[in-house]
């Protein structure tokens, strides 16, 4: 299953959703404003998915 690592939306269709590379990982985003937040500062969004799964706040549908 895979989680887009801003909101921690799941991922159903990764044929239709934003995507980034970093660090030779691919990670996919439910919408632009998530990919927008991750790239501001991608270590931030690895670190917290990699101590809690993924982030704990509010998601708010674009």
């Amino acid at each position: 299953m895979i989680h887009d690592p801003v909101c921690g939306m799941e991922i159903r269709d990764i044929s239709k959703t934003e995507t980034v590379e970093h660090k030779n990982q691919k990670y996919y985003f439910c919408s632009t404003m998530c990919k927008n937040k991750f790239l501001a500062d991608p270590e931030n969004y690895i670190k917290q998915n990699n101590s809690e799964g993924h982030s704990n706040h509010e998601h708010h549908h674009h």
